[in-house]
């Protein structure tokens, strides 16, 4: 993804003319190193989102709108007291460098003018957020560094404000760039420019190559081609002002993968989008939300694995003891031949042949015995050990039913793990595992976290809700549905419960086979072509005998095999 000084300028040069003028109306920080700005501009309300993020650090506006803390951290606060109700003067790049600025004039306590700069650099696992006086003091900074040794700088609150050494030549420096170009003796022309000139990625530094109609692999460079170079590297640094400029993502199966300022070569599925303010959030605010979940919901995978891999060896050790324990009735059998054979058998015997009487063609079988029993006690060492093993299978047996009904249990935990989306769901799955004995019961302060809430669809005006995890499935469905709505699950494959309001209609064919794609969607099939799901009326439906929520029991239904499908054209919000 060039995230580079060219693709930034252009992306500051569209945000001052969407937000120049606009007012700071609210200052969120969704995340430890991400703030959101909701600013009203030219009639409408935007969210700025700034992250310095060190995988995807970016830039954009009307992205992902995300759920704040409860409380909101300190810098958060300081910007809150210094921003809020702030004008925006203009956006612009700093020093020729990935650093974006906005120039803010705000009042302080006293109601007087003051001016402001909100910083952000973009510069991978250095980016960072800052917030700077008038004079170019900091005023704080999101990531506080006392000094590092990699950007020579000291980014403190009081710290005066400094651009990161540069050790490469500016890209507007057309003649120091003319002078590198002549020195030139290799075979990679792109690759050499890179590390000649600073802002520049591979794949903007190969595009410039390709479009001067030079080789790569040239060995020298003529006086007709270092013009070229430099001629089209000044128009790409101004490219939002150029003919050239296209902004368009690249996608890979379907999914935005890169962003460019004008289709890249070497690039098959290219979109073009109205923006590169557009481009961006369809390349990084998936990419954003799924590293973001991965990332929250790593401990409750971790504990879900340890569970599952907990269930599963009791399980085994539970057969082998069950095993085991299948062998009393030759226990049993053992005793009583001893008892049968008395006369021939003497204490201080090691074993005893016998003749078992209990097969049907009478065969003569060996039987262990204890040498410091007498004949009538080694029998009644057998009955005992019968007596015994019989009480473990029982035990056994109900200790196996338990264990196999907890494990069902568990993996329908798996696909909420996957759904989950914020805080309040990743409490409730966390919970659930709590009670599983899988994660430490943790007191939560009350109101801390609500309910979360199910995922609403609507259906040629049928509401349609699917459930994330078990809480949320128990209470849609025994809690919020009727008995003549309609509920979807999965056949054979753990999932959502899925629920459509019929509100004394009858519900179409159509919108019981949407409510279905979307039930195979929310469910551990949804890669599969065709999932089986069954549906039927909610009255149809009764806890498990078991209690645990979530699960339940039917015999009534029908079948529907239909290809997963989220429908996100039918989303909407729930109320």
């Amino acid at each position: 993804m060039p995230n580079d000084y060219i693709t930034l300028k252009a992306l500051a040069c569209e945000l001052n003319e969407s937000l120049s003028g606009g007012k700071i109306d609210k200052v969120n920080m969704p995340e430890k190193d991400e703030i959101a700005l909701l600013i009203r501009a030219q009639g409408k309300n935007r969210i700025l989102t700034v992250s310095c993020n060190a995988s995807n650090p970016r830039i954009h506006t009307d992205g992902d709108k995300k759920q704040n803390p409860m409380v909101a951290p300190s810098f958060c606060m300081h910007l809150r007291k210094h921003i809020t109700g702030g004008i925006i003067n203009s956006v612009k790049l700093l020093g020729e460098d990935r650093i974006v600025a906005f120039d803010i004039t705000s009042r302080n306590e006293m109601r007087d003018e003051v001016n402001l700069t909100l910083i952000a650099e973009m510069m991978g696992r250095y980016s960072n957020i800052l917030l700077l006086k008038k004079d170019g003091v900091i005023s704080d900074t999101l990531k506080q560094v006392s000094y590092d040794t990699m950007t020579k700088r000291c980014l403190l609150a009081g710290a005066k404000y400094s651009l990161p050494p540069q050790n490469k030549l500016l890209p507007s420096d057309k003649d120091g760039i003319k002078n590198a170009l002549k020195e030139y003796c290799a075979s990679d022309v792109a690759t050499y420019l890179i590390s000649r000139v600073s802002g520049l990625s591979l794949l903007t530094a190969k595009q410039i190559v390709t479009l001067c109609e030079i080789k790569n692999d040239s060995l020298s460079l003529d006086d007709t081609q270092i013009d070229r170079l430099c001629d089209k590297l000044n128009e790409f640094i101004n490219i939002n002002a150029s003919s050239l400029y296209s902004p368009c993502v690249y996608r890979d199966k379907g999914v935005c993968k890169d962003f460019f300022v004008m289709p890249y070569v070497g690039f098959d599925n290219i979109q073009k989008t109205p923006s590169l303010n557009d481009a961006v959030v369809l390349c990084t605010v998936e990419k954003d939300r799924e590293e973001r979940k991965n990332e929250r919901t790593k401990f409750l995978k971790k504990a879900y694995d340890s569970l599952i891999k907990k269930l599963n060896s009791k399980l085994a050790k539970d057969n082998e003891k069950l095993t085991e324990c299948e062998q009393t009735e030759n226990i049993k059998k053992y005793g009583e031949l001893i008892l049968s054979n008395l006369h021939a058998i003497n204490k201080g015997d090691e074993k005893a042949v016998v003749t078992d009487y209990y097969a049907p063609d009478c065969p003569e079988i060996t039987v262990k015995l204890d040498t410091r029993l007498t004949p009538q006690q080694n029998a009644q060492a057998y009955f005992k050990k019968y007596a015994k093993l019989k009480r473990t299978y029982e035990v056994v047996s109900k200790q196996i039913e338990e264990v196999r009904e907890t494990l069902e249990y568990a993996r329908t935990i798996a696909p909420a793990i996957a759904l989950c989306s914020t805080d309040d769901e990743i409490e409730e799955v966390r919970q659930e595992l709590a009670q599983l004995g899988a994660l430490k019961q943790i007191k939560t302060q009350k109101n801390k976290f609500k309910p979360s809430q199910p995922v609403a669809y609507e259906v040629d005006d049928f509401v349609i809700l699917v459930g994330k995890n078990n809480i949320q499935n128990e209470k849609l469905t025994f809690k919020v549905a009727n008995g003549s709505d309609i509920w979807i699950h999965t056949q054979k494959v753990h999932g959502s419960h899925t629920i459509i309001f019929a509100e004394g209609r009858q519900i179409p064919d159509k919108v019981i086979q949407t409510g279905c794609e979307i039930a195979a969607y929310y469910s551990q099939g949804r890669d599969g072509d065709k999932i089986a799901c069954d549906y039927t009326q909610r009255k149809n439906l009764r806890r498990h005998p078991s209690g645990k929520p979530g699960m339940v029991l039917y015999t009534t239904y029908k079948t529907a095999v239909v290809t997963p499908n989220e429908h996100r054209e039918y989303l909407t919000k729930f109320d």
